[in-house]
């Protein structure tokens, strides 16, 4: 008796315990299933071709040219490829494969050469990815490019701005063409003597130069069908044809997480789908970098450094890069910028608005912490960069004021996060659908 009175125990005890285990199995599954659907619920929709501007091949072409021409700079030696190189990602940080020219750099990260100088000025230039999405209605870092609720345009020429710019990429494109450490240049030329007596001066002396060139003709003949002669065209023609260029060259849809959002459930790796979980989840980045291109185009202060990764310090406050209180005038605004797109995030570095950082692991470690990551570099841990008492101040007064707080995350889910953001890669679109043209009609280098 007292051994069928142990079996009894022992079998009670048994699916006793088995009952509470499946419900905690049960309930652990149930609590993943809901993070995981509470993820897809933010998942964006997949990416199609009614969410780009078309444009007409010739107007690309004549984009294309226009792009790579020196002879839209005051000093015909830069242009717009010397920035937004189609060697470095559209960008002009470090090169995205190693060529036989610059095999060797002192800077390099993971065989990747720095580009010397980030020529011709000391800004790192945004990459172009995407930008001919509909949605991309308010471009630069300070949105000081935007479309207005009437279907006209936001700029800091105001009612300067020329007639007959298609939308905010035209509008933006013309801008470099005015700032002096661009495309006008701060040596003296006939485009800067122009820059004194306005924009539009600089744009009618730019206008004249394509002109006066025999191989932009056609170029332009097959642009605009309804124009008689080369003597109809304006800056706002040139602006239509450039952003015609960069809407398309750049467009940006097929990465793994593409392939994943329109169906394919083995696009992406186990680890990028832990990292997708978190980045729609635990570590909220889905909160700004949201919708299809992950970026919500709203303005926040995220405390990242003001310099370059290899900038001397300290440096003088005017040398830092513009955010959204130079535009709209709030001081509730200072240190605030655009929320950049992810697209290709892997292979445009250096990252930070300023190019601060070498390497997307540095930059995101940062990131998940930015007061703390703030602190380190301005003298009060490991790393100390040096910065003087003044420069300690403005970052303070960015750190009183970061729009995000800190997440923690173990080693093992940054490793996913990371990977999940290599997800976000277009290998085909790194280098632009048409290229680099072969020659010019002016005949000038090409970067």
């Amino acid at each position: 008796m007292k051994s069928l009175w142990f079996l009894a125990v022992l079998f009670a005890t048994v699916l006793s315990f088995g009952l509470r285990g499946g419900a905690v199995v049960a309930t652990a599954t149930a609590t993943a299933a809901a993070a995981a659907a509470a993820a897809a619920a933010d998942l964006p929709q997949p990416v199609s071709d009614a969410d780009f501007r078309q444009h007409p091949d010739g107007l690309r072409k004549l984009g294309q040219m226009l792009f790579y021409d020196r002879i839209l700079s005051g000093t015909y030696r830069v242009s717009c490829a010397t920035c937004h190189n189609p060697d470095r990602a559209s960008s002009n940080g470090f090169l995205t494969s190693p060529t036989d020219e610059i095999s060797e750099d002192s800077l390099a990260i993971n065989g990747l050469p720095l580009y010397d100088a980030l020529k011709p000025s000391a800004k790192h230039a945004p990459p172009l990815f995407n930008l001919g999405a509909k949605q991309f209605v308010t471009l630069f870092g300070d949105g000081r490019v935007a479309r207005d609720d009437k279907g006209g345009f936001i700029s800091l020429v105001g009612d300067r701005l020329p007639k007959g710019l298609a939308d905010v990429l035209a509008v933006q494109s013309l801008f470099p063409t005015v700032t002096g450490d661009e495309l006008i240049g701060v040596v003296d030329n006939d485009i800067k003597t122009a820059s004194e007596i306005g924009e539009r001066a600089v744009w009618q002396a730019l206008v004249k130069r394509i002109q006066d060139l025999p191989g932009y003709a056609p170029l332009i003949s097959n642009a605009f069908p309804g124009m008689k002669d080369p003597t109809e065209l304006t800056i706002a023609h040139i602006g239509n044809a450039l952003s015609a260029f960069v809407a398309s060259e750049w467009r940006s849809d097929n990465a793994p997480f593409d392939a994943y959002l329109r169906g394919d459930q083995a696009a992406l790796t186990g680890q990028q789908q832990r990292g997708m979980d978190l980045f729609y989840g635990k570590a909220k980045c889905s909160q700004c970098h949201k919708g299809a291109f992950q970026t919500d185009h709203r303005f926040y202060n995220v405390a990242s450094p003001l310099w370059r990764f290899d900038a001397e310090l300290p440096l003088d406050e005017s040398l830092f890069f513009r955010d959204r209180s130079d535009f709209s005038g709030k001081s509730e605004d200072r240190f605030r910028r655009r929320t950049p797109s992810l697209r290709n995030v892997t292979v445009t570095a250096p990252y930070g608005h300023a190019g601060s950082f070498e390497t997307l692991k540095q930059f995101l470690k940062h990131h998940l912490d930015p007061v703390s990551g703030m602190a380190r570099l301005s003298g009060k841990g490991a790393g100390n960069m040096g910065l003087d008492d003044e420069l300690k101040k403005i970052v303070l007064a960015m750190t009183q004021t970061v729009d995000l707080k800190p997440v923690d995350l173990t080693s093992k889910e940054f490793n996913a996060l990371l990977s999940f953001l290599g997800a976000l890669t277009d290998e085909q679109s790194i280098g632009g659908q048409l290229g680099r043209p072969k020659e010019v009609p002016s005949f000038l280098a090409l970067d």
